[in-house]
């Protein structure tokens, strides 16, 4: 329950009286009273920064810092990965939402279907994603999102309900978080934020697991990078057509 500092105050006042003699509630309450609210506040203030993060720095490999989440939830492989990259944030945009060929260069994604698509900005699709023998491969069904929001660009997803739409060769992955958020830090530099919690729709070795979530996001922001780097047109129809916001791109002093 959040408390006014009024209302703080007035209950600390209660519990003086209610465990301190008379004779000495006077003399005691008063001290008692500023060094408890003191206690209190400070602990309202400091609890977010201590006890707030979800999201705890693992390592850096190869140039992007990983992090573990701190209470995953049982069967869930999560992960957040975090890097600056020296392109632009409108070419990060691009080529992410260029769908068609993002099997081109995001590692173990075979194809990407589009099976609805209910504005400019939101989409029903899936992945499809290849994984080891005898493992069956995996599907992700999700409604996608794109939003521009002051200071970054968010892709974000959720999956879907139209279970029309799975196919029966692949196992259904369970998406709890999926966001890429993309931020920009100068015109020519941009951070990218990468986070992920869900279970894969059945049990796979620990192997396979720990290369979802040290491996493949580091790898995914890589050739992210590289298929912006190398490839000369990026732009499409479907970026063109995005209702995109007014973004606050740093200005870096000389």
């Amino acid at each position: 329950m959040r408390l006014k500092n009024g209302e703080t105050v007035r209950h600390l006042e209660i519990w003086i009286q209610a465990v301190i003699p008379l004779p000495g509630r006077t003399f005691l309450s008063k001290y008692f009273l500023v060094v408890a609210a003191w206690f209190w506040l400070l602990g309202m203030v400091l609890a977010p920064a201590v006890y707030g993060s979800r999201w705890e720095y693992l390592n850096t490999y190869e140039g992007v810092d990983l992090y573990r989440e701190l209470r995953a939830s049982k069967g869930k492989l999560p992960f957040r990965a975090t890097a600056d990259l020296d392109v632009p944030y409108q070419k990060i945009v691009m080529a992410l939402v260029d769908v068609e060929r993002k099997n081109d260069w995001a590692p173990k994604l075979k194809s990407t279907t589009i099976h609805a698509q209910y504005s400019t900005n939101e989409f029903e699709y899936s992945e499809y994603y290849t994984t080891p023998w005898p493992f069956k491969d995996r599907e992700f069904l999700l409604r996608g999102t794109i939003t521009y929001q002051a200071r970054q660009v968010l892709f974000a997803a959720v999956d879907s309900v139209n279970q029309s739409y799975a196919r029966k060769d692949h196992v259904q992955a369970n998406i709890e978080t999926l966001e890429f958020a993309v931020i920009p830090l100068s015109a020519e530099k941009t951070r990218v934020q990468f986070t992920f919690s869900g279970d894969m729709g059945g049990w796979i070795p620990r192997f396979v697991k720990t290369i979802i979530q040290r491996k493949w996001p580091v790898r995914f922001i890589q050739s992210l990078q590289h298929r912006i780097q190398t490839v000369q047109t990026l732009e499409t129809a479907r970026y063109r057509a995005l209702n995109k916001g007014p973004m606050a791109v740093p200005e870096v002093t000389p």
